[in-house]
């Protein structure tokens, strides 16, 4: 029996600290950031793909040609918990897990994402790694999908890691990729110095 895995990309917030602009609408690679993100995980082993749309919305789908599926979040200022909920609730029955990533990451590559997805198992919670440090993304087995939907406020989930320590399973990826988001202009001159 396969294994039913989606990634939820996150890409609903108001990018207040980039200043005026949207900046899952940045140029990376040639093409909006939250494009040459999805083109990653399109790459990998992912079963499906949905995008949770918030702030500009309508600009943000525009930008993504690639055949995923969206899903709308209306209260995206309320915080990050909503966009979770959103997605959850997007989720098709038949999924096992759901890889929650940052539409504002696009160093991780299709390569870090399979080495997530080889070491999913049920009950379990995959946490990617560098130099000991936790980053993005994290897979949540279906068991935890309730308690995703109840977050609340400006919190992610990783506050499920601390009360599941022993749910965890750490994957050692020795790339800081899944540390670096893009959240001011200047993190994102740093990057264009890098391409």
């Amino acid at each position: 029996m396969s294994i039913h895995l989606t990634a939820l990309v996150l890409a609903a917030g108001k990018s207040t600290r980039m200043g005026e602009n949207n900046k899952l609408l940045l140029t990376f690679n040639g093409k909006a950031m939250v494009s040459h993100v999805i083109d990653q995980l399109l790459a990998s082993k992912i079963t499906d793909v949905i995008v949770v749309t918030g702030n500009e919305f309508a600009v943000v789908r525009k930008a993504i040609s690639q055949k995923v599926e969206f899903t709308h979040n209306p209260d995206f200022d309320m915080g990050l918990s909503t966009s979770l909920k959103a997605g959850v609730t997007a989720l098709h029955s038949a999924c096992d897990g759901v890889m929650v990533c940052l539409g504002d990451m696009p160093y991780i590559s299709s390569a870090s994402y399979d080495a997530l997805l080889d070491a999913f198992e049920k009950e379990h919670i995959i946490v990617p790694t560098s130099h000991g440090k936790i980053g993005n993304p994290i897979i949540f087995c279906r068991e935890f999908f309730a308690e995703l939907e109840a977050l609340e406020g400006d919190r992610g989930a990783r506050g499920l890691l601390k009360k599941y320590p022993e749910k965890v399973i750490k994957v050692e990826l020795g790339t800081d990729s899944i540390l670096e988001d893009i959240d001011t202009p200047e993190n994102y001159q740093d990057i264009l110095a890098k391409i």
